[in-house]
């Protein structure tokens, strides 16, 4: 395959085999180098972690039941290292190219995922959501963007980042595929609808107003009843993504803590920095973000037992340029940061597509009680049919 956006990770080929027929026959699937794929090594975008990975030789569960229900298996992609970052770049081994606007960055760390699908180049992208990294890119490149609700999905044989955070994740260029991919993995059918969509007034007047009034005519474009509300908790974003970063960084530490101690010279300094911090964290520190998750995620299960479905911004704010600099780089994912932590704190699925009707790459996003995302499809396609 001729990869002119360095979605895929460099290996040879191997046999893959996949069934004749189900659910997803005649759909390509590209499986993010976290994953392990028989006949493959695992490198999770860092080059000691390839060194030492070898071949492997059984594959991870998910990647096989795409495969028995037909998924054709074409080639694993590139990563941001180690999954740690939502911008896409890789310092071994170079950032995918954005196909719908080359000049920004493809978004991460599910970036080669991202980049194959919005490329042409495989139908769904698996990789994985731990503080965005199936949306951002997803958003960035106009595709649809699952996170499943937190712990439904077969993780083994997956590298983790921040367990309590991680899950498999899918991208497609539209819903019916998604749609497909959820019935092959699982998911229960869900014919109910929501009792209304929820619009918190807090977080759409973090984006820019024609862009938010957009959104929100998307919206009612579905006939279904439409509540504002001024907040969905009582903590504000910034304190709910201080809690999030704070266990992401203890988490990641944790993960990551035998490599960065073996070998930190061969870890982005960036991603490297991040790890120290989270070396770095006090017990208390940690307490306190652990106690503020439970008590988001009290509310969000309360708000949500009213059968209601919220609507939110995928991105904070127009994504950079690739060869914006660091502190631009900083800024961008720190505010995306504020939106994407909800569902990673309240274990809650959500579904990213691209708006109908918006001008540009708008993404519109889709959160519902845990277990329902199936019910969160059923309502996208109502705003979006295909």
């Amino acid at each position: 395959m001729q990869d002119r956006w360095n979605a895929f990770m460099p290996y040879p080929d191997a046999d893959v085999g996949h069934a004749p027929t189900g659910p997803l026959a005649g759909l390509r699937l590209a499986v993010k180098d976290l994953f392990d794929v028989a006949g493959y090594p695992t490198a999770a975008g860092n080059a000691a972690v390839l060194a030492a990975s070898g071949i492997k030789t059984a594959t991870a569960p998910l990647v096989q039941t795409l495969l028995e229900a037909g998924a054709c298996f074409v080639g694993k992609t590139n990563t941001d290292e180690l999954a740690y970052s939502l911008i896409g770049g890789n310092v071994h081994f170079g950032m995918p190219r954005n196909p719908r606007d080359p000049d920004l960055i493809p978004g991460g760390s599910s970036s080669g995922s991202a980049v194959a699908v919005a490329a042409g180049l495989a139908d769904i992208g698996l990789g994985t959501d731990t503080s965005g990294s199936i949306r951002l890119p997803a958003a960035i490149n106009g595709l649809v963007g699952w996170r499943p609700t937190h712990g439904s999905l077969d993780y083994r044989a997956l590298r983790p980042l921040a367990p309590s955070f991680d899950v498999p994740a899918f991208m497609t260029r539209s819903l019916e595929p998604m749609a497909a991919v959820m019935s092959a993995v699982g998911m229960p059918a869900a014919n109910d609808r929501p009792s209304s969509i929820l619009i918190p007034e807090d977080i759409f007047e973090t984006i820019d107003d024609a862009v938010a009034d957009e959104m929100i005519a998307s919206l009612r474009s579905a006939a279904m009843p439409i509540r504002r509300t001024d907040a969905i908790s009582s903590f504000s974003l910034g304190d709910l993504a201080s809690a999030f970063t704070t266990i992401l960084q203890k988490e990641a530490w944790e993960s990551n803590k035998t490599l960065f101690e073996r070998a930190p010279g061969v870890i982005a300094p960036d991603i490297a920095a991040r790890l120290r911090s989270g070396s770095r964290l006090d017990d208390e520190e940690v307490r306190a973000a652990y106690r503020i998750r439970k008590l988001f995620s009290g509310e969000i299960d309360r708000l949500l037992r009213e059968n209601v479905v919220v609507a939110l911004p995928t991105l904070a704010m127009r994504p950079p340029k690739r060869d914006a600099g660091p502190e631009s780089l900083a800024a961008f994912r720190s505010a995306c940061i504020n939106l994407l932590c909800l569902s990673g704190l309240s274990g809650c699925p959500q579904l990213a597509f691209p708006a109908a009707g918006c001008a540009g790459n708008v993404s519109l996003s889709l959160l519902g009680a845990q277990s329902t995302d199936r019910m969160l499809m059923n309502v996208a396609r109502q705003l979006r049919p295909d």
